[in-house]
């Protein structure tokens, strides 16, 4: 377990599946997530053991629970580039979204465990233009903006933008 302020990271667990895949159906977090189908328990189940497939892995999930070991959300590193020591931020938190002290509590989290377990050199993420409340996170948490994909998602009936922000290791350490 990681401990946080307000909230612990810890592995995910299979009884976790079902939570997760029906948040990652809910229509407002779908939305924001680069899968576009709605997830069945076979496709939950599948992803969850391609974690356990690769040594060393490519992606790296925990759940983020609250002081009563409730599950809120997920966070991890994914298409982690162990050679060039970079890795995608992957966050959401299914219960108490828009809680910006929880969700910072758990990004500082991730990001420490990035940068001084593993150690990475770049945290980078993409979000669509759409998705305000992230990229306001993301800057709150001092991710950099550092370019624009254009027209790189169809939503809503129309091309978004979308954008990727970074965060290299000496900045973390100098927060």
């Amino acid at each position: 377990m990681i401990e946080g302020k307000l909230t612990n990271l810890r592995a995910l667990e299979r009884e976790d599946l079902k939570q997760l895949r029906d948040w990652r159906n809910d229509p407002d977090l779908r939305s924001v997530f680069r899968e576009y189908r709605l997830l069945n328990m076979i496709l939950q189940e599948r992803w969850f053991e391609s974690l356990h497939k690769k040594n060393p892995p490519d992606n790296l999930m925990f759940g983020i629970v609250d002081r009563k070991n409730k599950l809120i959300g997920v966070t991890g590193l994914t298409y982690i580039n162990w050679k060039n020591r970079n890795a995608e931020l992957s966050f959401y938190l299914g219960d108490r979204r828009g809680n910006t002290a929880i969700e910072d509590d758990a990004v500082q989290m991730i990001l420490d465990y990035g940068f001084n377990e593993l150690p990475l050199h770049r945290i980078w993420v993409e979000v669509y233009e759409f998705n305000e409340r992230t990229i306001k996170m993301l800057e709150r948490n001092g991710f950099k903006k550092e370019g624009t994909i254009r027209h790189a998602v169809w939503r809503e009936r129309k091309w978004w933008n979308s954008y990727l922000y970074s965060m290299l290791q000496s900045e973390f350490s100098k927060r």
